[in-house]
């Protein structure tokens, strides 16, 4: 199903795919939640690019996917994929504390990827409008870091806050 080297083009054939058939879609869940590192990223991506099409396909799995994320041993290329489809999802009737403080954890992770805190910090900032003690408790910790010990892709996201 998947090359060893995919290109774009491939990958929004295989999510149109997965948009027209449940079975694939749901052969792609299994692939993230089950199968081996490359395979699983493969499929994430995939999953991405479905949910920037059709949000609604994905909601369903949003509770999966942030579990998966917050795992410890979830390689950061898949997480960066997971967070950027939790970010093209609809915000959630209800907000996940536990996720809210993950999301915070990464974007101020000096060994997370530039990619990772990015997303993070979009998502947290998103999700902290829902409760104003959690928004200044997001502005807070923005106004608080130190931009010079961050890379440039993640200070230009953070002085989109400050």
């Amino acid at each position: 199903m998947f090359p060893s080297r995919p290109s774009k083009t491939h990958t929004l054939s295989l999510a149109n795919e997965a948009i027209a058939d449940a079975s694939k879609l749901s052969s792609l869940f299994n692939f993230i939640y089950k199968g081996s590192d490359p395979t699983r990223w493969r499929a994430a991506w995939i999953i991405e690019k479905v949910a920037l099409k059709q949000p609604t396909l994905i909601i369903d799995e949003r509770d999966n996917f942030i579990h998966l994320a917050m795992r410890p041993n979830t390689p950061n290329r898949l997480l960066r994929l997971l967070l950027t489809t939790l970010h093209h999802l609809p915000d959630a009737e209800e907000l996940n504390i536990a996720f809210f403080n993950f999301l915070l954890d990464r974007m101020i992770d000096l060994q997370s990827p530039p990619s990772v805190q990015s997303i993070a910090m979009k998502l947290a900032a998103r999700q902290s409008h829902y409760d104003s003690s959690l928004h200044s408790e997001f502005l807070s910790i923005i106004n608080n870091l130190e931009l010079s010990y961050y890379p440039a892709a993640t200070r230009s996201v953070l002085k989109r806050y400050i």
